[in-house]
């Protein structure tokens, strides 16, 4: 029973450029000056680091790539800005995200799990390394990936839609799943997705009723014409449709 929605196109996405120096750490060590030689000024110290340009100017021309749709370019951008800056994640995020679209989940994993480490509280990074996680059949990690981002942005909808869908369609929870999209319709209010109301009634229609109640739950919706079964479609990411 696997739920389709390509989360990667919600409220994820677009990075701004800010998330680069989110994930600031230290500058840049200076060369040690080997004894007896007198230290360098910092200002020579400094001409002797190689120039690698301004990195916010150099994430910006990474980002139009990707507006301009040459993936293998942004990788490349990204990549190479990750590697000459290597305290910032938001390079990395965005690196992940071509890998994974590309098919390249091992990569994506790889690069996810370098952000979060730069920077914890990276919800962004978290998220991503869940649904990775799920896709490769690592349902425990995928749990905690999700929790994780919940645990940072327990108010943006698609952080309880993701484990909602864990629940239901992988780890078969199905309290646990109905409480994580009840969450999700209730962030999202008047934006809420249809079907994930389907989804709900399917859930509680598959729950043991009280003796003597054969009725349907009070308050349930009838899913809108052309909803989806969750039942037998091939996923994508979010998953469940």
């Amino acid at each position: 029973m696997n739920r389709c929605i390509n989360f990667r196109t919600g409220p994820w996405l677009p990075l701004a450029a800010t998330l680069l120096l989110a994930a600031c750490a230290s500058r840049v060590q200076k060369p040690e000056t080997p004894a007896p030689a007198p230290a360098p000024t910092a200002a020579a110290s400094a001409s002797q680091l190689p120039d690698k340009g301004d990195p916010e100017q150099r994430f910006q021309a990474a980002l139009q790539l990707m507006k301009d749709k040459k993936p293998q370019d942004a990788k490349d951008a990204f990549a190479k800005l990750a590697q000459d800056f290597p305290q910032y994640g938001g390079p990395l995020n965005d690196l992940g995200v071509l890998q994974a679209q590309g098919k390249q989940r091992d990569l994506a994993i790889a690069s996810f799990t370098r952000a979060a480490t730069l920077n914890p509280k990276d919800d962004f990074a978290w998220g991503w390394l869940g649904s990775l996680y799920r896709e490769n059949g690592d349902y425990g990690h995928a749990e905690q990936a999700y929790l994780r981002a919940i645990a940072l942005k327990s108010d943006n909808p698609v952080t309880h839609l993701n484990p909602g869908i864990l629940y239901d369609a992988y780890l078969k929870r199905p309290q646990d799943a109905l409480a994580q999209y009840r969450e999700y319709q209730n962030i999202a209010g008047k934006d809420s997705r249809p079907v994930v109301t389907a989804w709900i009634n399917e859930l509680q229609d598959g729950l043991p009723q009280p003796a003597g109640n054969t009725s349907p739950t009070a308050g349930q919706v009838t899913p809108a014409a052309g909803t989806t079964s969750a039942s037998g479609t091939a996923p994508t990411v979010e998953h469940k449709q």
